[in-house]
């Protein structure tokens, strides 16, 4: 038996978001913060998407605190001091 799922694959929208459907979420997430049930956020925020895809596309695009664009002049610096001092291999 396995798990339920976590929403009605056919009444969900698939395929990129509209700026409309980010701002819904950004707003609703800023109210009311990223705290809590991603399952049951959709349908409070308005968004016809399934709850994975909201956490996501928060955690992925929306947050406030992702940089993005390029590295700055210091962190290139700091990205090639750390590959000429451990090279490529993973550092657990």
């Amino acid at each position: 038996m396995g798990r339920a799922p976590c929403c009605d694959k056919a009444n969900v929208k698939r395929g990129p978001w509209s700026p409309e459907e980010d701002m819904a979420l950004k707003t609703y997430l800023e109210r009311h913060g990223p705290a809590g049930n991603w399952i049951s956020l959709p349908q409070k925020a308005g968004l016809k998407r399934c709850g994975k895809s909201c956490r996501l596309r928060w955690l992925n695009y929306l947050r406030p605190d992702i940089k993005h664009g390029g590295f700055t002049e210091e962190e290139d610096n700091l990205i090639y001091s750390l590959y000429k001092t451990i090279g490529s291999r993973q550092v657990h």
